[in-house]
């Protein structure tokens, strides 16, 4: 068992297509969890979801994994926005919904510290752009939305929350592996990842909650930044 979760910490740290390979295999590194809840961060223990993070790579290689799909959606003023009009930033985006309670705060909180430390370096919005895209928009209104991206002090010029209606939003969610299966309580359960995109399209990086430390995060944005010159 041991051996199992050592081998998948080395394929980690290795190439990202070596890391985007592991989530979208689903597999579970051999932590007692069900095969393929690693990725599904709302069927883990969000609180202890760090448990499992590998060590901060300060020379990441961000190897190119796939092409983003494009996408044109409405933010909370009802303005559109469309993934490849922002080509010459980098991209972090994610996929939450308002109302859960566990993996998503956590991972938007994470992005917020991110996005302050961007700032402090003049990169947010300029260079960086973060999006958030809720996977539940018969309940998130542009106005719950607004609502969420205040709570956790979300800086609008440099990160902004996107929904469409449901038949819209439908082929977003599927080019990206997003689906939702309701729980109980009202939660959804939905892979919670976020894509780092660079600044000519290219997804770079898919993490899950699991595997989501803001400081690589931030290493890995200031690499694909250094490498677009």
């Amino acid at each position: 068992m041991r051996d199992v979760t050592a081998t998948c910490r080395k394929i980690w740290r290795g190439d990202g297509w070596m890391r985007g390979l592991l989530l979208s295999s689903l597999f579970s590194c051999a932590l007692p969890f069900p095969l393929g809840a690693l990725a599904l961060a709302h069927e883990a223990d969000a609180p202890n979801a760090r448990a499992s993070q590998p060590e901060i790579s300060d020379s990441p290689r961000l190897s190119f994994i796939r092409p983003a799909s494009d996408f044109a959606l409405v933010d909370t003023n009802g303005r559109p926005v469309r993934l490849s009009a922002l080509r010459g930033r980098v991209v972090l985006l994610a996929f939450i919904y308002t109302s859960c309670s566990t993996a998503c705060p956590l991972l938007t909180q994470r992005m917020a510290w991110l996005q302050k430390e961007l700032s402090r370096s003049g990169l947010q919005g300029s260079q960086v752009q973060f999006l958030s895209v809720t996977v539940d928009p018969e309940r998130d209104s542009a106005a719950a939305l607004a609502r969420y991206a205040a709570r956790f002090g979300a800086e609008s010029d440099g990160w902004r929350f996107l929904r469409e209606e449901p038949e819209r939003l439908q082929p977003v969610l599927s080019a990206y592996g997003e689906w939702t299966r309701p729980i109980p309580d009202g939660e959804m359960d939905h892979p919670a990842r976020v894509f780092l995109i660079d600044s000519v399209g290219r997804i770079r990086e898919i993490y899950s909650l699991s595997f989501f430390d803001e400081r690589q995060a931030l290493v890995d944005i200031r690499a694909l930044l250094r490498e677009a010159g």
